[in-house]
C-alpha cells in the first residue's frame, strides 16, 4: 500500500472518530438538559432524585413509591414537573364523622376540617354547628360532630281563661256570695318558634301573640254584713244565714203524736222542756243546741231568737220547724220561708 493511500484511511478514521465523540458530546448535553432534580417528601423524610420523567405519578412508580387512594399528593399525579420541582405526599388517616347522629369513618389525608367537608361535598347551612371548628387542623382519630339546626314555626289557639275577682259586699249577709258577672274565656293566637337539634325539638319560644277576644272576669260579690237587727231593734253578730222552709208545731198529738200524760210529752230530742223559742232542725245542717235568730221574710212578725233543741222526722235538709204554745198559732204560721242567723 503506497503512502498516498494510508494517508488516506487514517483520515477517514479519524474522521469516523471525530464525529462519534461529538455525537456522545451531543447526546450527553441533551441528556443533562433533559434530566431534572426532584426533591420528594413523604412518610417523614426527604428524597432528592434526578429524573428524566415528566409527570409526578411516573416519578413516585420509579422511586416505588406506593400510594393509597386516598393520599393526596401534591401537586397533582398528572401534573408536569420541572427542574427543582417539590413533590409533597400527604398520607392519609382516619377520623370519625357524625353527622345528624350519623357516625362513619373516613379515611382522609387533607389538613383541615373544612377541607375534609368540601372534600365531602358535606354543605352546612347558617345555623348548622360543627365541632371543632373549621379551621381546626386534622389529625388522626379526631372526631368530627355536624349538629343540624333546623327552626320552624307553629301557630297555636290558645284559650285565655277568665280570672274570679272577688269584691266584699257589706250589704250581703256574712257568708253569702251573689256572681254579678259570669266569666267569659277569650280567645288568642300564640305563634311559636321552634329549634330542632337532629330532628329533636330543642327548644320553643314565643315571639308573637294576636288576641281575638278578650276574657272577661267573673265578678263575685261576697257578703260581709254579719249583723243582724231583730225586731224589738237589738243587734246580733251571726257567723251564717241561711234561707230554709218553715212549719210550726205544738206539743199536742197532732204535731208530736203523744198525749199529756206520756213520759216524753212536751220532752225534746235534746231532753229540754219544750218552750217558745225552741225549734226543730237538722242536726246535719244546723248542730243541736245552736243559738239562732229567725226573721220573717214576708213582712209577718218574726220568731225571733231560738234554740236548735228539737228534731223531727219530716225536718231534712234546709227545713226548720218553729214551736207555738197555741195549736190555732201554729196552724195560723202555717209554710213559709225565713232566713234562719246562726249567732256566734
Amino acid at each position: 500500500m503506497d503512502s498516498n493511500l494510508s494517508n488516506k484511511v487514517t483520515l477517514k478514521g479519524k474522521i469516523l472518530i471525530a464525529v462519534i465523540t461529538l455525537m456522545f458530546l451531543i447526546s450527553g448535553i441533551t441528556y443533562m438538559s433533559l434530566q431534572k432534580t426532584v426533591v420528594i417528601a413523604y412518610d417523614g423524610q426527604e428524597v432528592e432524585v434526578k429524573t428524566l420523567s415528566n409527570t409526578v405519578e411516573a416519578i413516585l412508580k420509579r422511586q416505588g413509591i406506593e400510594l393509597e387512594p386516598e393520599d393526596k399528593i401534591t401537586p397533582g399525579l398528572q401534573d408536569k414537573i420541572t427542574d427543582g420541582s417539590r413533590i409533597t405526599v400527604h398520607r392519609s388517616f382516619e377520623i370519625q364523622l357524625v353527622d345528624s347522629g350519623e357516625e362513619r369513618i373516613i379515611k382522609t389525608a387533607e389538613s383541615k376540617v373544612e377541607d375534609l367537608l368540601n372534600s365531602l361535598e358535606i354543605q352546612l347551612e347558617e345555623q348548622d354547628m360543627i365541632q371543632p371548628a373549621l379551621d381546626t387542623p386534622l389529625r388522626k382519630g379526631e372526631v368530627i360532630t355536624i349538629t343540624r339546626v333546623m327552626e320552624e314555626f307553629l301557630v297555636e289557639e290558645h284559650v285565655i281563661p277568665f280570672q274570679s275577682v272577688i269584691k266584699y259586699n257589706d250589704s250581703l249577709d256574712y257568708g253569702t256570695t251573689k256572681t254579678v258577672q259570669e266569666g267569659k274565656s277569650g280567645l288568642k293566637e300564640v305563634k311559636f318558634k321552634l329549634i330542632y337539634e337532629d330532628g329533636i325539638e330543642v327548644a320553643r319560644e314565643v315571639v308573637d301573640e294576636i288576641i281575638h277576644e278578650n276574657a272577661a272576669n267573673e265578678i263575685i260579690e261576697k257578703g260581709t254584713l254579719n249583723f243582724v237587727v231583730t225586731s224589738r231593734g237589738e243587734t246580733a253578730r251571726y257567723r251564717k244565714a241561711i234561707t230554709m222552709s218553715a212549719s210550726a208545731y205544738d206539743a199536742g198529738y197532732e204535731s208530736t203524736g203523744k198525749r199529756p200524760g206520756d213520759p216524753y210529752y212536751g220532752v225534746t230530742a235534746s231532753g229540754t222542756q219544750v218552750r217558745p223559742g225552741v225549734v226543730a232542725v237538722d242536726p246535719r245542717v244546723i248542730p243541736l243546741g245552736t243559738k239562732l235568730y229567725i226573721e220573717s221574710l214576708d213582712g209577718m212578725p218574726s220568731y225571733g231568737y231560738a234554740v236548735a233543741e228539737d228534731t223531727g222526722g219530716a225536718i231534712r235538709g234546709n227545713k226548720i220547724d218553729l214551736y207555738f204554745e197555741n195549736r190555732s198559732d201554729a196552724l195560723r204560721f202555717g209554710r213559709r220561708n225565713v232566713k234562719v242567723y246562726i249567732l256566734e
